[in-house]
């Protein structure tokens, strides 16, 4: 229930993030950083249902909220937390540090990126796909960073 908790204020801050920007940059994924945080953190690999439902419905959300085409987000988002805890649960258990977790979860939240933007209103893309691209990165670049660090000295394994 908290793990829920935690996963519906992530969703609401990265909404709030969106409308603040307003059309200009992509919000940072806020959203998926929390999702990969508590999705690799269960004690049991093979334990990952809820947290396929609770990437579908977050998805689902945006994309009914932001995007328009439903559906888009909750693959991603999904086919995220497959990823990420396919190769976190392959890293040994005394391997499981920052680093790795830095490196998979920074790379999952990058390539959820660009398949956003290719249902964006091309006005607003024009010229500047690099940009938004790049100032989206930088804050869930951000984000991630607080989530490991967040896990690093606060470790609760099973939220």
């Amino acid at each position: 229930m908290k793990a829920l908790l935690i996963l519906a204020v992530c969703w609401y801050a990265q909404d709030l993030a969106q409308i603040l920007m307003t059309q200009t940059f992509l919000a940072p994924e806020i959203f998926a950083v929390g999702l990969l945080n508590l999705a690799t953190r269960s004690r049991e690999p093979d334990s990952f249902w809820p947290w396929l439902i609770a990437a579908f419905c977050g998805g689902l959300l945006t994309d009914l909220r932001w995007i328009g085409v439903p559906g888009l987000c909750g693959a991603l988002y999904t086919a995220a937390v497959l990823a990420a805890r396919w190769l976190w649960y392959e890293v040994p258990s005394d391997g499981r540090k920052m680093i790795p977790y830095l490196i998979i979860n920074g790379a999952l939240c990058m390539v959820l990126s660009p398949p956003r933007l290719l249902f964006w209103d091309a006005s607003v893309t024009s010229g500047r796909i690099m940009t938004i691209l790049n100032a989206q990165w930088l804050l869930t670049g951000v984000a991630v960073l607080a989530a490991s660090l967040t896990r690093r000295y606060s470790y609760d394994e099973e939220l």
